[in-house]
Formats: structure tokens, sequence, C-alpha cells
């Protein structure tokens, strides 16, 4: 029996969840477009102006998405979350002894930076230093997360006896990411003009190497 009722709201659904993935497509756009004003022009350049633009949407339209410029930068940080979580996963770390899970990290991280350059220039951005609470919260936690990773590999590797016991795992994974910061900084100021991910072996080597047990 044909329900005419039944068939309405079948239909109504329907053009729900289209509108539902269009503002999803959308929302990507967006974060991308911002990804790349960042890249090549900072976060200062940064604006629901010049967003709206390089999408092609009228500012309205973004504010449907975003409310502000600090719920666009955080919706970034998740992104980046996001996709170095996958790029973690990839790495069949599983496979590898703590040690080895450790050097292939950093070697990947790295890369994702060089691939993403414009998450240094979001980091040092003194919109992270001054602007809005949350979004610097929400970088925080970005930076927590990496930090208590790496912390955790560290402990690992001390398990097994390939890191020396009195490494401190949470400390020197603090010192680990600042040199990786230092020189993803230097890769911005030399207008990458060096193969950042080239220089993962001179990290571990300087620092991840010194941490081997003594004879």
């Amino acid at each position: 029996v044909f329900c005419v009722g039944c068939n309405r709201r079948r239909h109504t659904n329907t053009v729900t969840v289209k509108k539902r993935k269009s503002a999803e497509v959308r929302r990507h756009d967006i974060i991308e477009a911002a990804m790349e004003i960042i890249r090549h022009e900072g976060v200062a350049r940064l604006t629901t102006r010049s967003l709206a633009l390089a999408v092609g949407i009228a500012q309205p339209t973004l504010f449907l998405h975003f409310g502000n410029k600090s719920h666009v930068l955080i919706a970034l940080v998740d992104t980046i979350q996001e996709r170095l979580q996958k790029e973690m996963a990839g790495l069949g770390l599983e496979r590898m002894t703590p040690l080895a899970q450790l050097k292939a990290v950093i070697r990947a991280h790295l890369n994702f930076i060089q691939q993403q350059p414009g998450i240094p220039r979001l980091l040092f951005s003194e919109e992270l230093q001054s602007g809005d609470p949350a979004f610097r919260d929400r970088m925080n936690a970005l930076v927590q997360y990496f930090l208590d990773f790496i912390a955790r590999l560290i402990g690992a590797a001390q398990a097994q006896g390939e890191i020396r016991p009195d490494i401190v795992p949470q400390q020197n994974a603090c010192i680990l990411i600042a040199a990786v910061q230092g020189l993803a900084f230097r890769w911005v100021l030399s207008d990458q003009r060096f193969v950042l991910s080239e220089q993962s072996d001179a990290v571990i080597t300087a620092l991840i190497s010194g941490w081997a047990p003594r004879n």
C-alpha cells in the first residue's frame, strides 16, 4: 500500500542528510582555506573576511559554521590532532621495540610538520600568546597529548632496558619536543630552505642516543 505520509517523511529525512553532508564539506573547505592562509601569510592575516573570500562565500555564511576567528583556529587544532593521530596509527608501531617506536615517531612528526607548513606559524603566533584563551587551551591540550605520548614511549623503553632508568620520562619528553619545535622554528625562519624531515636523525643522535644505558 502506498503511504503518502510515510513517503514524505522518508523524503524529508533524505534531504536533511544531504544538508548535513553539505555543511560538513563546507566546514572542511573553511578549515583547509584557513590553513593555507596561515601557511602563506601568517595567523595575523587570517580574518573572517579573508577566509570568506578564500572559500568563495559571504561572511554571514561563514558565521553559520564558525562564530568567529577563534572558533576556526580551535577547529584547525582539532583537525591537526586528528591527522597526527592518523599519521601515528599508520607507522606500524606495534611491530617495533619502544625505542624504535620513539625514533619512528620523531621522524614522522618532523615529516608531518614538513607536509603541514602552517603548523609552526600557528604554534609561534602572537594569536596563541595573547589571543583567545580558549584557543590557547586547545593548543596546549594538543601539545600535552603529544608530550604524554612521548613520555609513555620513553617509559616503555626504560622497562625494556633500552633507556637508562635515571632519565625522567616527562621531563625528557619536554626537552625532545622543545628540540623538535626549535628545529621547526629555524625551518620557518629560513623560508623552508632545508628539508625538515631530514634533520630527524640529528635530533635522535643528539638526544635519544644519549639516553642509552651506560656500559
